[in-house]
């Protein structure tokens, strides 16, 4: 997702000894107000707490990779099932952003701002509320993870995971305006897949989501995809990526220089309702959906293993993506072929194979 371009300020920030940095406004004019009007437009979710209890699934093979402090909750606290998804949601929260931003930039257009087209803005966000019925919730992406990839209430989702509950909530969702296409675990992209995908049965071409799950290096991102990872977040196609360290997704949005700028998923709020059809929430609920706070990391500091997404609306926007491809300086980080080769052979979930940390803030 390509932020409105902010010129370099290094001398207002305070790093500390994660790598991220944390800014500090020293004056009415440090951020640009273009920039954070921008920024502050993005969708940002984080965990919730008093949502209606997910059942636990007992059974010690099924606690075994919960950290030890959702372990002790789910026994002490969530007696009755989890009712907050602090410590282990937050890969969760960041692919909700993702979608939630592809939803928005395809509802509501990219210039769209916070405050504008509240109606609109209010029933999206209802598409995400913490309860069993809403779409997108957590409780949606909980069930479908525990049905179809070995993810259990309590466990960390890796971008795999993440991917294809996106793509299996979005084809129950019955809203035909967002395709899914989902590369799991390679960065290639089959032309023929894709537009099997994206074209209806008359063969007009529908609005697709890309989800690229994808490892660019063994413990940090390799160098040489630096500047082609930095480059794809900056086109006009991206809706940003989910990842960033192990166990402590962020929600990345922007790039300037070496740094890329990020929405943390670890802060726990009330959770937000289902709204009964036509009744919107209030401006203080939508407001705990947006933030000013700006972060950002080096690429250096980032987990290699990640879930990147973009949205092609339409026939002339493909083109202008796969050029865009084409033009990356440095080692490339997708790879677009015509057709997928019948013997390719994934291994399904790998990016999902990651210890398994403490996150909680």
């Amino acid at each position: 997702m390509s932020l409105i371009p902010v010129p370099a300020d290094k001398n207002n920030t305070r790093e500390n000894v994660m790598g991220t940095t944390n800014y500090r406004k020293p004056s009415e004019h440090a951020w640009p107000e273009s920039f954070l009007l921008d920024f502050e437009s993005r969708i940002w979710m984080t965990y919730r707490s008093n949502f209606p209890p997910i059942p636990r699934v007992e059974g010690d093979d099924k606690s075994a990779s919960m950290t030890l402090g959702v372990r002790l909750r789910s026994q002490l606290v969530d007696t009755q099932g989890f009712t907050s998804d602090t410590g282990w949601g937050c890969m969760i929260r960041s692919g909700q952003s993702l979608l939630a931003n592809a939803l928005s930039m395809l509802v509501l257009g990219r210039d769209w701002r916070r405050g504008a087209r509240f109606e609109e803005e209010s029933q999206l966000l209802s598409l995400f509320a913490d309860t069993p019925t809403a779409p997108f919730s957590v409780h949606r992406f909980v069930k479908h993870g525990a049905e179809s990839c070995g993810k259990y209430p309590g466990e960390w989702f890796g971008p795999s995971a993440t991917a294809k509950c996106i793509e299996a909530l979005s084809s129950q969702c019955g809203n035909p305006t967002l395709k899914v296409y989902v590369s799991n675990d390679t960065s290639e992209v089959y032309q023929d897949k894709f537009m099997d995908i994206a074209r209806n049965t008359s063969g007009a071409f529908q609005p697709t989501l890309i989800l690229l799950g994808t490892r660019l290096g063994i413990d940090n991102i390799t160098p040489v995809y630096w500047d082609g990872l930095k480059a794809a977040l900056q086109f006009p196609q991206s809706v940003g990526i989910a990842g960033g360290r192990p166990s402590a997704s962020h929600y990345f949005v922007g790039a300037q220089g070496s740094h890329l700028f990020y929405l943390d998923p670890h802060y726990t709020r009330p959770a937000l309702p289902d709204r009964q059809e036509g009744e919107l929430y209030s401006k203080e609920e939508v407001d705990t959906y947006h933030t000013r706070r700006l972060r950002r990391i080096h690429v250096r500091d980032m987990d290699p293993s990640m879930l990147i997404g973009f949205l092609i609306r339409n026939q002339e926007d493909w083109a202008d993506w796969l050029k865009r491809i084409e033009a990356v300086k440095g080692r490339p980080i997708i790879h677009v072929l015509k057709q997928m080769n019948p013997d390719h052979d994934q291994e399904a979930g790998a990016l999902d194979q990651v210890e398994a940390l403490d996150d909680i803030e």
